[in-house]
């Protein structure tokens, strides 16, 4: 029977290693055709080929005899080589069952002997194979010369391949050396020249404030070297400065990384004195400080009605602010539209290129129909599109002082991309108030609106949640609470207290669930699930899940069928975790499909998988449920009169077991009322490993001895029926409340077994079994912690501290009675 192909992960990477060689459909080359023709003459065959094996068909870099370059990997012969290590050799392609039907067999050439070797990476990934072909059968195959030789120029084969590899990478590397070079030397080029020709002065101050560099702008103002101020504090450089504002400002923008912006005077020490603005910004662990001579402003702003000259000196002084206004304007991070009075755009900065691309300079308002943009504000306008009139460059053109406008534009890029803007525009007038433009500044805020989208699903994920989980507590708690009720009556006959307690310990164990549940998802996610995995014959695994589920199913008078494979059904697994993912499948099935009403269960096998398929004809799922079904807290809306409880995590905990397991699950459905289909698939083990019998400690039919047990807990409720369930068995039982109790009573009660909380008053249940394992009377006895916390971590702890064992609350009585039992029967030994 032929063997089955890669599969399909194992093969989509190999053909992504043998796609990054970049060896495929590129020209013949002398040095394989060279080994080709080796081949032939050397293993005396009429057809050689160095063969690769593509996604959908076979490429010859080399060959001898075919006349051909490719065909397609239906018809390859050399495909099979890769499902086996070394060589393949087949002597008679008509007497091999994997080629019997192979139209180059049957057919044209009539290829009748194959022996091929493996071209492998350095990592063991198999790219082709160097194979020779002959029209004759060769019975007696290949010698072990020949084979050989087939291996020898199979390694020289891949030597070539590695090397035009390296080759190819290497002078990708250099181009890429020198690219990045070449923009760095441009990079530092424009930076020098740019602060060196900046009429604004530029320094650069190290955390320590220290003068590190100095630009010629700055050293206009100064009478002295460069040399003898870089290295210097900026306080002994610019004496007296330490004194003044601008130490604050620059204490400020170091410490809390801002940006700052003043004006500052100073008086050098040989009496010139200048006005400066100065703008300092934190980079690069230090801060960059621009300034400027605003002292001839400043004194025409007192002076400006007492001197034309002085007003000349401002007017010029704004050109100046214009001309870095508009490189300002090309700086900023929000994009910048400039419109003369009829609409047309005069100015448009980086940034508004970089939102709408390579957009039309609009001629006048009407032409602003060519621009894409809709309404996303929440609003009853919401997704419609603007009109030309409501744009905010429109609306501050027709005199609104600051119209402001959510949208989602569609920029002019090929393709074109999707942004949400947030747009504010202000009309520009004249000294008489006239409109002569409008400015508008566009913001793109796409990722902060999906971050508060995000956001705020997440925040009623969460309060659904809470809710939810509230919801399904109070349901036990009902019940329990009015059992406790029944059971402080004083007329309460011995049925009616069996009955009560059964209510209490299964609504008890419901809770516990619940909050096993919880703890489940929490240890899977933060990967602290320790699986115990063994070989599983998974109709057994299938078989204790429906056990569990038959009440549920009987309760909705469900029609339960089961189709089993007769084939081998084992998996590697841990039996309680695929129990756990089956009953999770078949509890969802059954509470979701209306009472009557349909559910089935199909075991099938594949070549390496198991698949089992979980069906039903209930309430079905939307297209938006299945996209996040295996979500955390993701259920089906549920109305109040047919809540099926649980709390949404059970799907999310089933699809993690399952990828612990190496598995996967998938769901489909038709929509409402057409009931789901949820198909697992796990990897099929070939071992079949020895299923767990019973323990022996459990064969015996003697009834085990009774034992002496203390039980300290600061909880005196849960003390107390914990020892009227032991003493209900025969057990002599002593409660202590505080560690300092039992110390003092234990060693003369010579316990067998002490059940320890570790949450007590004064000393902990560690430091108190540290103390009882001291204890001549208490050392030799068993230590079981009883805890609500039963983490990995806390179970180490406590081994550590001297406990036997770790008992989570609320306590497994049936479990724990079992372990009694045991320690019982080891001490009559």
């Amino acid at each position: 029977m032929p063997t089955a192909p890669p599969s399909p992960s194992t093969e989509q990477a190999r053909l992504a290693v043998l796609d990054s060689y970049g060896i495929l459909d590129t020209p013949p080359e002398r040095a394989f055709d060279d080994l080709t023709r080796l081949a032939s003459q050397l293993l005396d065959a009429p057809i050689a080929a160095v063969n690769l094996l593509a996604d959908d068909r076979q490429w010859f870099k080399s060959e001898i005899g075919l006349g051909v370059r490719d065909m397609p990997l239906d018809d390859s012969i050399c495909k099979f080589a890769l499902l086996q290590q070394g060589q393949m050799v087949v002597p008679d392609t008509l007497l091999d069952p994997r080629f019997a039907g192979n139209p180059l067999v049957t057919g044209a050439p009539g290829l009748r002997f194959y022996a091929g070797e493996l071209l492998m990476t350095a990592d063991g990934i198999p790219l082709g194979t160097l194979c020779v072909l002959d029209l004759k059968p060769r019975p007696q195959g290949l010698s072990a010369q020949q084979r050989f030789v087939l291996e020898t120029l199979a390694r020289q084969v891949m030597s070539l391949i590695e090397l035009r590899k390296s080759f190819k990478d290497q002078e990708q590397l250099l181009l890429q050396q020198k690219s990045v070079e070449e923009e760095l030397r441009v990079e530092r080029d424009q930076s020098r020249r740019l602060l060196e020709g900046m009429d604004e002065g530029f320094i650069f101050l190290d955390t320590e404030f220290r003068l590190r560099q100095i630009n010629a702008g700055a050293m206009r103002f100064e009478h002295r070297e460069a040399r003898d101020m870089l290295g210097r504090s900026h306080w002994d450089v610019w004496p007296g400065s330490e004194s003044l504002a601008v130490a604050d400002h620059y204490r400020r923008a170091m410490t809390q990384r801002v940006a700052v912006n003043f004006e500052q005077e100073y008086v050098f020490p040989d009496g010139r004195g200048y006005w400066m603005d100065i703008r300092a910004y934190p980079a690069n662990g230090g801060l960059a400080v621009f300034y400027r001579d605003i002292t001839e402003r400043k004194n025409a702003e007192q002076a400006l009605q007492d001197s034309q000259a002085q007003a000349l000196a401002v007017a010029r002084q704004a050109e100046g602010e214009r001309r870095r206004l508009d490189a300002l304007l090309e700086a900023v991070p929000v994009g910048i539209i400039v419109a003369d009075a009829g609409g047309a755009l005069v100015r448009v900065n980086a940034e508004n290129r970089k939102i709408w691309g390579g957009h039309p300079m609009s001629a006048d308002i009407h032409e602003y129909v060519e621009w894409k943009g809709w309404w996303a504000d929440g609003s009853s306008k919401h997704g419609q599109r603007l009109r030309e009139d409501e744009w905010a460059m429109a609306r501050a053109l027709a005199g609104e002082a600051a119209p402001r406008q959510v949208i989602e534009v569609e920029s002019f890029d090929e393709p074109p991309r999707r942004r949400i803007v947030l747009n504010q525009g202000a009309p520009i007038r004249d000294a008489a108030g006239t409109i002569i433009g409008a400015v508008v500044g566009q913001m793109d805020v796409t990722d902060r609106i999906r971050a508060e989208e995000a956001l705020r699903d997440a925040d009623q994920k969460k309060d659904e949640f809470l809710a939810m989980l509230a919801h399904e507590l109070r349901n036990p708690l009902a019940p329990i609470t009015s059992a406790a009720a029944i059971l402080s009556s004083r007329n309460v006959d011995q049925a009616t207290v069996q009955r009560t307690s059964a209510i209490i310990a299964r609504q008890a164990r419901h809770m516990t669930g619940l909050i096993d549940d919880l703890l489940d998802v929490s240890r899977v996610t933060r990967g602290r699930v320790d699986l115990d995995t063994v070989d599983l014959d998974a109709k057994d695994v299938i078989a204790d899940a429906i056990e569990q589920v038959r009440p549920l199913v009987e309760k909705h008078g469900h029609r339960l069928t089961v189709g089993l494979s007769p084939a081998p059904s084992i998996v590697l697994g841990d039996r309680k975790r695929l129990v756990q993912v089956m009953t999770n499948l078949l509890s969802n099935a059954a509470k979701y499909t209306p009472n009557g009403g349909n559910i089935g269960v199909l075991l099938e096998t594949e070549d390496s998988h198991l698949v089992i398929t979980v069906r039903d004809d209930g309430i079905g799922m939307t297209p938006e449920l299945i996209a996040d079904a295996f979500d955390l807290f993701s259920q089906g809306k549920r109305s109040l009169d047919r809540s099926q409880g649980g709390l949404g995590i059970g799907l999310a905990l089933v699809k993690s077991l399952l990828l612990l397991h190496g598995g996967t699950i998938s769901v489909h459905s038709d929509g409402l009322d057409a009931g789901s289909t949820f198909q697992v698939r796990l990897p099929r083990s070939s071992g079949i490993g020895a299923l767990p019998g019973l323990d022996a400690a459990h064969q015996g039919t003697k009834a085990p001895p009774l034992l002496r047990i203390a039980i300290v807990d600061d909880n005196e409720d849960a003390a107390a029926t914990l020892a009227m369930f032991l003493e209900a068995f025969g057990h002599q039982v002593s409660v202590a409340h505080a560690a300092r109790a039992a110390l003092e009573a234990l060693p003369a009660f010579a316990p067998d077994v002490c059940l320890l909380d570790i949450g007590l008053p004064g000393m902990n249940g560690f430091d108190l079994a540290r103390a009882l394992r001291a204890l001549p009377a208490t050392a030799s006895a068993v230590l079981i912690a009883v805890t609500g916390y039963a983490q990995e971590q806390d179970r180490q702890q406590a081994l550590a501290a001297g406990f036997n064992d770790l008992f989570a609350k609320p306590v497994d009585l049936a479990a724990l009675n079992s372990l009694l039992t045991r320690i019982a029967e080891r001490r009559l030994r």
